[in-house]
């Protein structure tokens, strides 16, 4: 079973309000492409962008995490095509994490970081289905949100950058 952010109440009706950023998003500051929600061409375009922000190109680390922990239609689906990046099959949950915050910053507010969260616990169940429970994962996930784990994991950033 899949996390979803009404099941750990990430955002509240009037969070999730204003929250929203609308039905169309801009591919990249600067760019002339909008994208409507729901139409295929918004597909490719949440996977062009989800290779660029892998890839780092034309971002820097500290971007990703935007473009992950928005709370509109569009992110959740670069959000998802930029975790088929990473294979956690047959790993650890913290040789997944290393891997997972190695590639870029987890920065912004908590409901943004929460959502990351949930794209990375869904992604992880994914490769490794058997590894975990439902209830396990959701258990694991709220002790990602203590304060204390949030200081190891920008400590740990720390540590594999030097």
């Amino acid at each position: 079973m899949l996390l979803k952010e009404s099941d750990v109440g990430l955002c509240s009706k009037d969070l999730e309000a204003s929250c929203d950023m609308g039905s169309t998003e801009i591919l990249e500051k600067g760019s002339t492409e909008n994208l409507s929600n729901g139409t295929n061409s918004n597909k490719q375009a949440a996977k062009r962008l989800a290779k660029r922000l892998y890839h780092l190109d034309g971002f820097k680390r500290s971007d990703v995490a935007k473009h992950l922990g928005k709370n509109n239609d569009f992110s959740k689906i670069v959000a998802e095509e930029y975790l088929k990046f990473f294979d956690f099959t047959g790993l650890t949950l913290d040789q997944s994490l290393r891997i997972f915050f190695k590639a870029f910053s987890l920065i912004g507010e908590t409901q943004e970081r929460e959502r990351v969260l949930v794209h990375f616990s869904n992604r992880y169940f994914l490769c490794n289905p058997n590894s975990i429970s439902s209830i396990g994962m959701y258990i694991l996930f709220r002790i990602m949100q203590l304060p204390l784990f949030q200081q190891l994991l920008a400590f740990l950033q720390v540590v594999d950058n030097e």
